[in-house]
């Protein structure tokens, strides 16, 4: 047995696709990404759509459209992969980064207000592992102060609360479409907003600054080449039309996985609230206190079942204790899921079996601790 943490799945679909692009001989962007925005703009229920190289890039193109730079405040979710913080270094500005709720890993809202001060220039909510954050209660707590929301909403493709999908909040909502994602491109991302100005000047900053006039460009600001390339669009655009089922299979599968750890001791599942749609693109737990959640690891890929931490308490990392003066356990409940978190293999690849299967090599590796 071999059960792996991710797997894309491609097929005919996707080859066609792929060879049609290469039989038009257009690889940069061009008309299909251009599709591909479409695409995602309309499955999220927004008006706008900006195809870039990764969700690392997309979050630096808004930081950059909303003219956050050197010695700027933006307050960020500290439990995240560290491409979130980067983002924001990158731009010259200062990370104020803040703890999460325990059950939902999600950032705690209590403690952006709490970080919010004359200096904050923006906030970046991260959805962890697809669940959205509490937008219920963030988006009215920075409307009053003023201050943009940016959704890093790399894994929430198909997540939704109530019934606005993930991409429907703030400011701008970011996705990230690498191999691990549940629609990917190989590479990629996405900037999605309802702000017409702002997308316009997504694209602009996209590529390098330019615009058309006429037959040329004409560079109105300094930018970036952070174009998506059709080939990757059509990856993309392939998939979108199934994305629906795609979330569905990755939420049964996920239910029967939390079916099969309820009689397992000392693993809790990512806790998903009432009216939130959780579209897994990872599925976590954490472990208890007694449990060695690297040796658990080992055990599992003995066993045959791949598994990996759930992600970073970016504040215990070198880079950020550097940047933000902070060290290990500043942040108690981010630290301690950054320790804890386990990911264990959900795609739709498995199967019901396969889920069995996991709970049953988690149990074995627990006993054997």
């Amino acid at each position: 047995m071999r059960l792996r943490l991710a797997e894309p799945r491609f097929g005919e679909t996707e080859l066609a696709a792929i060879g049609r692009v290469l039989a038009s001989g257009n690889l940069t962007q061009g008309p299909v990404v251009a599709e591909f925005e479409e695409a995602i703009a309309r499955f999220c229920g927004v008006e706008h759509a900006v195809a870039t190289t990764s969700a690392t890039t997309a979050l630096e193109l808004v930081l950059a459209a909303l003219d956050i730079g050197a010695g700027d405040e933006v307050v960020v979710a500290d439990f995240t992969y560290p491409a979130t913080g980067n983002a924001v270094l990158a731009r010259g500005g200062v990370v104020k980064l803040v703890d999460v709720d325990p059950k939902t890993y999600c950032v705690d809202p209590g403690a952006i207000e709490s970080a919010l001060g004359d200096r904050t220039r923006a906030v970046i909510a991260v959805d962890v592992f697809g669940l959205p954050a509490d937008y219920t209660t963030i988006e009215p707590l920075l409307a009053h102060h003023g201050i943009p929301l940016i959704c890093d909403a790399a894994c929430s493709l198909g997540g939704a609360v109530g019934g606005r999908r993930a991409g429907a909040f703030g400011a701008a909502a970011c996705f990230s479409f690498h191999p691990r994602k549940s629609l990917t491109t190989g590479e990629g991302g996405m900037v999605v907003c309802d702000d017409g100005e702002l997308a316009e000047r997504l694209r602009r900053l996209r590529n390098h600054g330019a615009e058309r006039d006429g037959w040329r460009a004409r560079f109105v600001e300094p930018g970036f080449n952070f174009r998506m390339s059709d080939l990757n669009a059509a990856l993309g655009l392939a998939q979108v039309p199934e994305h629906d089922e795609t979330v569905r299979l990755r939420g049964k599968l996920a239910r029967r996985l939390d079916r099969g750890l309820e009689r397992i001791e000392g693993v809790t599942p990512q806790s998903v609230p009432e009216g939130f749609t959780h579209p897994y693109q990872a599925y976590v737990v954490v472990c208890d206190e007694r449990l060695a959640r690297d040796e658990l690891i080992a055990e599992l890929r003995v066993l045959g079942v791949e598994s990996t931490l759930g992600t970073y308490a970016m504040h215990a990392e070198p880079a950020f204790a550097r940047a933000c003066g902070t060290k290990p356990g500043d942040l108690k409940h981010s630290f301690a899921l950054a320790e804890r978190s386990l990911a264990l293999p959900l795609h739709q690849g498995l199967t019901e079996a396969d889920m069995d299967a996991v709970a049953e090599a988690l149990a074995s590796s627990i006993a054997r601790l």
